[in-house]
C-alpha cells in the first residue's frame, strides 16, 4: 500500500503559462483505475478538447465554479458536481476557470494500455503504452507514446 493525502499540498507537476497544477496519486505499473487531483488558478483557459479509446474517467468538483464544455456545449459546474466521461466520443470534455476563485478537480479514471486520445478540434491523436513517469520525464525519459497520427479536424 502506498498513501497519500488528497489534502497535502504536495504537487507534482505545474504549468504556469495556464495556471495549473496536479498532483498525481500512485498506482501500480498493472493497475486500471487512477486519480489526479487538478488545480486551475482563477482565469485558468481549457486544455484542449479530447476523448479517450481506452480509458473512462469521472471528474469531481471539489471546489469552485468549473466551466466544462463537452459535444454538448458548455455548463458551469459546482462543488459537489459530478461528471462521467465513457470512452469515446460520448466523453468528449476540457474544463476551464472562468471565475476569480481557484478550482479543484478530483479525476478519477479507469482503462488499460494503450490508450487512444483523440483532439479532434486539434486534428490529431497519440497512442500512448503506459502512464508517463513524471520523475522519468524530468530526467528526459520516454513519455509513452508510440505513436502519433493526424485526424480529420472538427
Amino acid at each position: 500500500m502506498n498513501r497519500q493525502n488528497l489534502f497535502s499540498d504536495a504537487w507534482d507537476g505545474e504549468n504556469e503559462a495556464d495556471g495549473t497544477r496536479r498532483r498525481i496519486f500512485w498506482r501500480p505499473d498493472d493497475a486500471r483505475m487512477g486519480a489526479t487531483l487538478y488545480e486551475l488558478a482563477p482565469g485558468a483557459p481549457e486544455t484542449r478538447i479530447h476523448m479517450h479509446f481506452g480509458a473512462e474517467e469521472m471528474f469531481f468538483v471539489l471546489s469552485g465554479r468549473p466551466l466544462l464544455r463537452n459535444q454538448h456545449g458548455k455548463k458551469e459546474l459546482a462543488p459537489g458536481d459530478f461528471v462521467f466521461c465513457p470512452e469515446g466520443r460520448a466523453g468528449l470534455h476540457t474544463f476551464s476557470n472562468p471565475t476569480e476563485e481557484p478550482v479543484q478537480i478530483l479525476a478519477i479514471s479507469a482503462g488499460s494500455f494503450p490508450d487512444v486520445v483523440a483532439y479532434p478540434e486539434h486534428g490529431y491523436a497519440w497512442v500512448a503504452t503506459r502512464d508517463p513517469d513524471p520523475e522519468l520525464l524530468a530526467r528526459g525519459g520516454d513519455p509513452g507514446i508510440i505513436a502519433r497520427f493526424e485526424i480529420p479536424i472538427e
